[in-house]
């Protein structure tokens, strides 16, 4: 009989054992979840607080971007309303005074004058021209590439072309500006630094996206790694007009100079 109480009362201590490690495992398991809950938790606010913070980021560059266009567009109006018409101005009295000759024997000062005002109005195009091409509004971004290309083939005595492979590029007029300011930024790296003697650009589309491939025989380098290290603002404004404008860009391999691709989606 002793020994029949002693199986039960056994029985009962294995029972509560078993339910107390039952009860500690279904705790522990509990905890763990809202452990792991909470970790998860932290992990999608802190993702979600990163898009925001991104988000206002790109706004503000989209925002700052604008700005810079809109006022490189009052300032090229004003270089080519105010200056250059005032230099125009004096330019026809010299003209004037000519014909004239209201200043015999000082004719070399006049041509001194009439050298300075020509070229003033030169330089002013010139700035003008830089901070807005009057053909980027006018006729779209592929004449104005295409202009802008021919200058700059005919100052430098290098080789800049410019191929389309599509007939139907529509963009708007803000990003119109950044990708004409990213060939921009391209062209004069090219110049200063690349030692090109060849350029190609090319626009192809598709229903997906819009690629621009950039294609010269200058002097090679990688894109992302000087983006980090480089002090200048070059490459940065590159890539800040890319990102502006939704874009990526992409060095791809090449046998001499260097080959990017950059992809706009439509």
């Amino acid at each position: 009989m002793q020994y029949h109480y002693k199986v039960i009362i056994n029985s009962r201590r294995l029972e509560n054992t078993t339910e107390i490690k039952l009860i500690y495992w279904i705790g522990t398991s509990v905890m763990l979840c809202i452990a792991l809950g909470i970790f998860f938790l932290v992990l999608s606010y802190r993702s979600h607080l990163f898009k925001i913070k991104q988000k206002e980021a790109d706004l503000l560059l989209k925002a700052s971007l604008e700005g810079e266009r809109m006022e490189r567009n009052r300032i090229a109006a004003d270089l080519h309303d105010s200056v250059s018409g005032d230099l125009n101005a004096i330019k026809n009295y010299l003209l004037i005074i000519e014909k004239t000759n209201s200043l015999q024997g000082n004719q070399e000062i006049l041509d001194e004058i009439k050298n300075s005002v020509t070229v003033a109005l030169e330089n002013t195009r010139l700035i003008s021209y830089k901070l807005m091409p009057p053909l980027l509004e006018n006729l779209g971004l592929i004449p104005t590439i295409e202009d802008y290309l021919e200058k700059l083939s005919k100052n430098t005595q290098l080789s800049f072309t410019l191929s389309c492979m599509s007939d139907d590029l529509v963009f708007s007029t803000a990003d119109a500006y950044e990708i004409f300011r990213i060939i921009q930024e391209f062209t004069t790296n090219m110049i200063k630094y690349g030692s090109i003697s060849n350029c190609r650009i090319i626009f192809k589309a598709n229903e997906l996206a819009t690629s621009i491939e950039i294609i010269e025989d200058g002097t090679a380098y990688d894109f992302n790694r000087l983006l980090k290290t480089s002090t200048g603002t070059g490459l940065k404004n590159i890539n800040s007009r890319i990102k502006s404008i939704e874009g990526s860009i992409v060095q791809k391999e090449a046998v001499v100079g260097n080959h990017f691709l950059i992809t706009l989606k439509k």
